[in-house]
């Protein structure tokens, strides 16, 4: 009979690795044996079975959304400063003030703008931003064929996550490591500006469902001057093809972020593991307070987790052995739930993950050994065990991290204010008034004539209010101060955060293809045409910053309406690259009106799109290598 060959050699012998399907080459034990713990991602709450399913069936990482992004500063000359500065800065990445002391402008040539720049190091989001993630791993024995280890020989399974923290040597400087890693982050900065305009094609296809012959119209010229731009770029690179030159700048990076790291070596900048270890109370392990503890030595690193550091349990993928071509058939792998929060902390008050530490998981096996178990207990015994590498190293995104948060949107319905008044009318006072503020000191304002006329301390006080009425205020507060706060620090851009449907706005066809238009896809500062009903239209930059900033339809008067603010704001020093996503953004909160029988349009789209792995097949049989039994 012939059987999926396993290995019954002990645990030195054994070899904990990455899953067949994540190797270079899936399933061959030569890229097997160096392969680290992956580290998968998923979305929605049913992931884990979905994953049992198809253990190789996650999401993909995109090298932009989900790797750590920094800000680089880039100099902007005269005409970039006008082109390029959403927010102008100086050379210490400080606002950049408009005038000097004496009233006279600024040097364009002093401004710097702020542009992401991608690292090569991992972003996990959390499970409020509907992203969740799984360490996966399998077990061999490392002797030709890399045959298995039966799961039987296995008492205990599990993962610890540890941190990084990066040292440099007392006579290096801050500033010089940073200054050594300026190279790489302009490479990166520049490598997303290329990515973000090579996707602008496919967003456009996926967004053209269901769009008007209007809409349809401006998403030509966006593409075609999207592929102009391409075009330019591959020219002044000297390179045969765009995919050509986007491979070109990635090598480039990574180049020089291999110089990097061999500079670190080179220099002493080393790093350090720590390892979490809760706090003992009353002889029980707390499962909130606890302290990182340097891990200084190989010995500590790899010692048994008893001693007091937390592990988190893996669980073996059995599968249905009636299905052949499953991803866990003829293999021993292994999963476990990534935490990425929580409420530990150490006894300052900090949070055990947060978003500036680095972190890495090691998983571990323990051989079953041959004195009698311990009932009841996990371990069972006090066999060897075996650690594997560590994984790719990564950060946790912050809770509210923009791009995290806007894969699972909140929908929060104002009350009706009728609604209101009926209900008011119909219960007895405080009934519906069941938050309650107890005040040890009452804080009275008085108000006269609608602004507020000092007010008092009183004595304890206990007031209850519903919960509709604190949401009214809160966003009235907040309606109240965007403006105030857009126009005092001259941040229009926050605008493009912000999406309502004011009253229609109507404008000129050839304005509006203009318009849609919008960057890093088209230089809005460079002459180009659009077609509008089947008629070629040049716009001149020097009309469309007119037509922008003057008359009655003007972006300033349409930013008063939308803002609610009386004063004109400063905008008349801003290029059409600045004007053209706030404008974009108006004019797509005038084209969501409700429809005539007051249902409402379809929210804009939020978050990212779901893209899968690609599905591998094994280059080695789960069943090579057999033997008799």
């Amino acid at each position: 009979m012939v059987i999926t060959r396993q290995a019954t050699h002990p645990a030195p012998n054994w070899r904990l690795v990455g899953p067949w399907y994540r190797w270079a080459h899936p399933a061959l034990p030569a890229d097997g044996r160096v392969s680290r713990p992956t580290i998968q991602k998923f979305a929605g709450d049913d992931f884990i079975k979905d994953f049992l399913a198809r253990p190789q069936h996650s999401l993909k990482y995109d090298e932009v959304i989900d790797v750590v992004n920094s800000y680089q500063l880039a100099e902007a000359g005269s005409f970039a400063a006008r082109v390029l500065c959403l927010l102008p800065l100086t050379a210490t990445g400080k606002p950049a003030p408009k005038y000097e002391a004496d009233g006279t402008t600024i040097s364009k040539a002093a401004v710097y703008r702020a542009r992401l720049a991608p690292t090569s190091l991992r972003k996990l989001y959390q499970p409020a931003h509907d992203r969740h993630y799984l360490v996966t791993c399998e077990l061999h024995c490392d002797e030709p064929g890399f045959p298995r280890v039966a799961r039987q020989q296995v008492c205990q399974a599990g993962f610890v996550v540890r941190r990084r923290i990066s040292r440099r040597p007392d006579g290096l400087s801050a500033e010089s490591v940073t200054e050594q890693a300026k190279a790489a982050q302009t490479m990166a900065a520049d490598l997303r500006e290329l990515l973000s305009l090579d996707d602008a094609g496919a967003r456009d296809a996926q967004d053209s469902v269901g769009l008007s012959a209007r809409e349809l119209q401006q998403q030509q010229a966006l593409r075609a001057n999207a592929l102009r731009q391409q075009a330019l770029l591959v020219a002044l690179e000297h390179q045969p093809s765009w995919p050509a030159l986007l491979a070109d700048k990635r090598r480039q990076l990574e180049a020089e972020r291999e110089r990097l790291q061999q500079w670190y070596d080179e220099h002493g900048v080393r790093v350090d593991i720590e390892g979490w270890f809760p706090t003992l109370q009353d002889g029980k392990t707390s499962r909130v307070y606890g302290e990182w503890r340097r891990l200084d030595s190989p010995a500590k690193i790899f010692a048994d987790v008893a001693a007091g550091e937390q592990s988190y349990p893996l669980f073996a993928i059995v599968p249905d052995p009636r299905e052949a071509q499953h991803d866990a058939a003829g293999r021993t792998l292994y999963y476990g739930t990534v935490p990425t929060g929580g409420v530990q902390h150490d006894a300052n008050g900090v949070a055990r993950f947060d978003d500036l530490m680095t972190y890495e998981i090691r998983c571990f096996v323990r051989q079953h050994h041959p004195c009698p178990p311990r009932i009841g207990k996990t371990p069972d015994c006090h066999g060897p065990l075996v650690w594997s590498l560590p994984s790719e190293a990564f950060r946790v995104a912050a809770p509210f991290d923009v791009l995290g948060a806007a894969n699972r949107p909140i929908t929060i319905k104002m009350p009706d204010l009728r609604e209101l008044a009926a209900q008011a009318a119909t219960r007895p006072r405080g009934k519906l008034s069941p938050v309650r503020f107890v005040q040890p000191q009452h804080l009275s304002p008085k108000v006269k004539d609608s602004a507020v006329d000092g007010g008092e301390m009183g004595g304890e006080a206990i007031c209850s209010f519903s919960i509709p009425l604190i949401t009214i205020i809160a966003l009235f507060v907040l309606s109240l101060f965007l403006p105030i706060v857009v126009f005092i620090f001259n941040l229009w851009f926050l605008l493009v955060f912000r999406f309502c449907i004011p009253p229609q706005i109507k404008v000129a066809a050839g304005l509006d293809a203009a318009l849609a238009v919008t960057p890093p896809k088209v230089d809005l500062d460079a002459d180009f045409s659009v077609k509008v009903d089947g008629v070629d239209t040049l716009i001149d930059t020097d009309d469309l910053h007119a037509a922008l900033t003057t008359g009655s339809d003007s972006l300033k008067t349409r930013i008063k309406s939308d803002v609610g603010i009386d004063q004109d704001p400063a905008i008349d020093d801003l290029s059409n690259n600045n004007l053209g996503p706030i404008d974009q953004t108006l004019q797509d909160n005038a084209e969501r009106l409700p429809a005539s029988d007051g249902t409402l349009p379809p929210p804009p789209p939020v978050g990212t799109p779901l893209v899968y792995e690609d599905p591998v097949t094994p280059v080695w049989p789960a069943t090579g290598g057999a033997k008799r039994s």
